[in-house]
């Protein structure tokens, strides 16, 4: 029986080796001030820790992520690891204590998709990011960051956060070529990288979009450069003023 044991914790091992630690398409690796803000939020069961997916820190004890993010998750299995490049290691874990999701939040449409996660302890020692208090204009230089995956067709699993420059979009040309398939709605905006087959993908939801002075305009939604039906569709993110008052007042 020893030898079917061995084997077994071997398999259970390399099942761990295995799994995909995911990140942004066509991006490069994130430098430590580039986005000192976001944070990788991370599952906690009696197997280990599991990535889900990336968030932004708005306030020393608040984190902004996708409301899809944390479905079927309580705040005791949920922490944030902050302050670090990686996703799996460095700067400190803190543990969430409440996640408020937006009324609104519709599983079926994507539409209202934030949720306010609440922490146990404040981070001093990061600076928190602002929410843009201004429409971003179309063709604004924005900069998408994430650990989401890099390859439509493999399992790439870079450790570090990724960044995508790339373009903002008019609702309008984002909504045209979605409008076949899903409802946009004005909770919503979208970037251009697509157009150049890069972008963001599985698991890079929640991961802050931010404009050229560092503000937050958007956080990285489902419908992404790797959703099957994209065909080079845009990137669609959640518009974080449009959820701004109700961001606030979930702010502690």
């Amino acid at each position: 029986m020893k030898p079917m044991r061995s084997v077994g914790r071997l398999l259970f091992f390399i099942s761990f080796i295995a799994l995909p630690v995911n990140a942004i398409i066509g991006g490069s690796d994130a430098s430590p001030d580039s986005a000192p803000f976001a944070v990788a939020l991370i599952s906690s069961t009696l197997f280990g820790d599991t990535y889900l997916c990336a968030g932004s820190l708005i306030s020393p004890k608040t984190v902004l992520t996708t409301a899809g993010c944390v479905d079927g998750s309580s705040a005791s299995s949920l922490k944030i690891r902050v302050g670090s490049l990686e996703h799996a290691t460095g700067g400190k874990l803190n543990q969430v204590i409440k996640v408020i999701k937006h009324p609104n939040y519709n599983t079926n449409t994507r539409d209202s998709d934030f949720a306010v996660l609440h922490l146990t302890s404040s981070v001093t020692d990061i600076e928190p990011v602002a929410i843009a208090k201004q429409s971003t204009l179309t063709g604004a230089p924005v900069t998408l960051y994430g650990w989401g995956k890099t390859d439509k067709l493999s399992n790439k699993n870079p450790r570090t956060l990724q960044q995508l420059q790339t373009t903002f979009i008019s609702f309008d040309d984002c909504d045209k070529p979605w409008s076949d398939l899903y409802l946009l709605t004005h909770n919503m905006n979208c970037d251009a990288a697509p157009e150049t087959k890069q972008g963001s993908c599985s698991q890079d939801q929640g991961g802050p979009v931010v404009d050229e002075s560092g503000e937050l305009v958007g956080i990285i939604g489902h419908y992404n450069y790797c959703e099957p039906s994209s065909n080079g569709r845009p990137d669609v993110n959640n518009d974080a003023l449009s959820a701004n008052s109700w961001i606030a007042q979930n702010t502690i």
